[in-house]
């Protein structure tokens, strides 16, 4: 079990970061989407939604960005934790901005993911594979937050 980071003097034994990189950690700490702080952070004038989200998505799991953030938020000092209420807003946002682009089908992703955090759908998983690695995968399809956290908790 890991000790809980309970003085900011602590925060000088963490790797050092570049500016971006620190403007990153602190746009998501402060609740934006990893492809929000990314654009925060880095200049993403000539680059698609989708390249910004695999740069986000590799920067978040950098080690030395992984690290700051997962040191802020056992230390207690982000706002990172979303209440369902705002989780469900930003949906709301963001399909208005895919049905104004004529994006139907991020709009229709966007109502049914509404629907999943506001409890109307259930997943059913049916796995029959016999491989660890190969059922942690299929758990990040349906779920990257939970894969993470199992793929964590075996390795500790």
């Amino acid at each position: 079990m890991r000790r809980k980071i309970t003085d900011v003097e602590e925060l000088d034994d963490l790797p050092q970061l570049t500016e971006n990189q620190m403007m990153f950690v602190k746009g998501i700490l402060d609740g934006k989407t990893g492809s929000d702080a990314y654009r925060a952070a880095y200049n993403c004038e000539n680059m698609k939604p989708e390249t910004i989200w695999a740069a986000a998505s590799r920067l978040r799991h950098d080690t030395k960005v992984s690290a700051w953030l997962e040191a802020a938020q056992e230390a207690e000092m982000a706002s990172a934790k979303r209440t369902i209420e705002q989780h469900i807003n930003r949906l709301d946002r963001l399909q208005a901005i895919a049905l104004r682009t004529g994006n139907v089908g991020a709009a229709v992703q966007a109502e049914q993911l509404i629907g999943k955090a506001s409890g109307h759908y259930t997943d059913q998983i049916d796995l029959k594979i016999s491989d660890p690695n190969a059922v942690l995968e299929e758990i990040r399809k349906h779920s990257p937050e939970l894969a993470e956290a199992l793929a964590r908790e075996h390795l500790h």
